[in-house]
């Protein structure tokens, strides 16, 4: 797995299951600082292997940089 596909955050066996292969609209990282780079990683891969983005995920993923810094 590349560094840039890898997870980051500390996410733990149980973090990883609790996320298990959910989309950005039904699991955000629950270190709200933490989900403006999720958000980055997500859509960088999203982009990268042309895959779709439903409208759920895009309105969650449109949310999540609220958490970014300024």
């Amino acid at each position: 797995m590349s560094p840039r596909h890898r997870p980051a955050g500390g996410r733990t066996p149980r973090r990883r299951q609790d996320k298990g292969s959910r989309t950005a609209d039904k699991w955000q990282p629950p270190r709200r600082a933490y989900r403006c780079e999720y958000a980055r990683r997500y859509t960088g891969i999203k982009a990268e292997y042309r895959l779709s983005v439903t409208p759920p995920e895009k309105l969650a993923l449109q949310e999540m940089p609220a958490a970014c810094p300024q």
